[in-house]
């Protein structure tokens, strides 16, 4: 599953559509929302792809305050700080093999596998961040002309 973010008026190839997985949109969604509250208020719906999203002047608006970000170092910053926070998290025991390491015979439900050491990472742990996905959405945002998140 995706987020596709439409551009509404796009000027250029760039602000037709950015496309994220939901593991990479939701943290960049986050950091948006953390960092240009006064903005990104105006976009009820970041985590939902039901056609939410901003105008043109918001778009530009927001890609102005991500560059700033990027600029001033402070996007590294948070990218490195929530890595750390995300590796400092413990362990947690496996669903498919109840901390066992031995899987159960038949699933209950859809987990994620421990590969035999009985432990899984949290989940907060597969939605990554990178300044890199930041630099591609402020691509998007300057060429969009407003977007909708589908």
């Amino acid at each position: 599953m995706g987020m596709d973010v439409i551009g509404q008026n796009p000027t250029n190839k760039e602000g037709e559509y950015f496309r994220n997985n939901v593991w990479w949109w939701h943290p960049l969604a986050d950091y948006c929302v953390e960092i240009a509250p006064e903005i990104t208020a105006r976009c009820e719906y970041w985590h939902y792809n039901d056609g939410d999203g901003l105008n043109g002047r918001d778009a530009a608006a927001l890609a102005d305050t991500l560059q700033a970000e990027i600029d001033s170092g402070r996007c590294e910053t948070y990218a490195k700080i929530r890595e750390a926070e995300l590796s400092a998290l413990p362990n947690e025991a496996c669903d498919i093999c109840d901390g066992t390491g031995i899987r159960k015979p038949v699933p209950e439900r859809v987990a994620r596998a421990s590969n035999g050491s009985g432990s899984v990472r949290p989940y907060q742990c597969e939605y990554p961040f990178a300044v890199e996905n930041v630099r591609e959405f402020i691509t998007f945002l300057r060429g969009c002309g407003g977007f909708a998140i589908f």
